[in-house]
């Protein structure tokens, strides 16, 4: 859509910039207020206001004018994002509201982001400036590609890559950026029925399909390792859809794999308690930092960082703590 910054310009023809030229699309996300329950919600819960709300201080119109050209989309989004944002932001949620500004009424978005980010079926906490969710759903991730891929998950500990820092594009962005738009829509449907289950299948089977290339590639050639985890359109640009379906094929074996509810259930319960101790010694370490004087070495966990960069970086410190 001619709208839309570089963030979302995966479209690869998927919609078309004309009125009435997307009425499959409109109709298929039509339906998604129903797969999450956000049809049931009459009225969304008051939020605490973010830092800077309804300024340009604020980190939401920072990522709206990143997602958007027009002001008008802009302001649809930042209002969207400041109904639903309880006093903590994460910019997933800003690229899960933008693509869903393009095919939801904006009513409708902020239910099913309220949904989304609020129901345990789901994926509560994921968007936080703390998102310690996520980081507990990453090392549980972890734990299963060790059972389902060995080679792979050995070679990406030896390039130092933990996927605290690699798999937010996955399971906090929805793969928002990652994916041409067709796929997407499937994957998105997939995950509003099966919830955060879904996730977890998804990022094995994004693994399975590049593992391959992963292991061919040295690693001490950690930039490259971290592009093909992203599927960095470098590397997998849009045109393997058409060629051979790679993208919507890996959102097919992903709803198509079996895992096991009460495994993952298990690890996510030992991975948080893991995580908590991670904590702990982090936090020491930023008291000692702060005791010492010594701010421009503090680990600070912030919703202010322009760039993702930045908090992966962050979030490597956690998981080496």
């Amino acid at each position: 859509p001619g709208d839309c910054a570089p963030l979302l310009n995966r479209n690869s023809g998927c919609m078309v910039n004309k009125a009435d030229g997307n009425g499959d699309v409109l109709k298929r996300a039509e339906g998604w207020k129903a797969l999450c329950g956000a049809d049931k919600v009459d009225k969304l819960p008051a939020v605490t206001a973010l830092k800077g709300a309804g300024t340009t201080e604020s980190i939401i119109w920072r990522d709206a004018e990143r997602t958007f050209k027009s002001d008008g989309l802009r302001k649809q989004m930042i209002e969207t994002l400041e109904a639903v944002a309880d006093g903590d932001y994460h910019q997933g949620m800003g690229y899960f509201c933008g693509f869903l500004l393009l095919v939801v009424e904006p009513k409708d978005v902020a239910k099913i982001l309220h949904r989304v980010g609020t129901d345990d079926f789901y994926t509560p906490g994921y968007w936080k400036g703390q998102p310690e969710a996520f980081v507990r759903d990453a090392m549980t991730y972890e734990r299963l590609l060790e059972k389902r891929n060995p080679a792979v998950a050995a070679h990406l500990k030896t390039a130092g890559l933990v996927p605290e820092a690699y798999a937010q594009k996955w399971f906090v962005g929805l793969c928002v950026h990652t994916m041409p738009f067709a796929p997407l829509l499937d994957l998105f449907e997939h995950f509003l029925r099966e919830g955060h289950m879904f996730l977890f299948k998804l990022s094995l089977c994004i693994v399975d399909a590049i593992s391959e290339v992963m292991l061919e590639t040295r690693p001490t050639e950690v930039n490259k390792l971290f592009e093909l985890l992203r599927l960095d359109k470098k590397h997998f640009p849009d045109t393997l859809e058409a060629e051979s379906g790679f993208f919507s094929g890996i959102v097919a074996k992903a709803k198509a794999l079996d895992l096991d509810k009460e495994e993952v259930a298990t690890l996510r319960e030992g991975q948080m308690k893991a995580l908590q101790e991670k904590l702990v010694q982090v936090r020491k370490k930023e008291q000692e930092l702060k005791d010492a004087d010594d701010s421009d070495d503090e680990i600070v966990f912030s919703d202010e960082d322009d760039d993702e960069e930045d908090e992966a970086e962050r979030l490597a410190r956690l998981a080496a703590a």
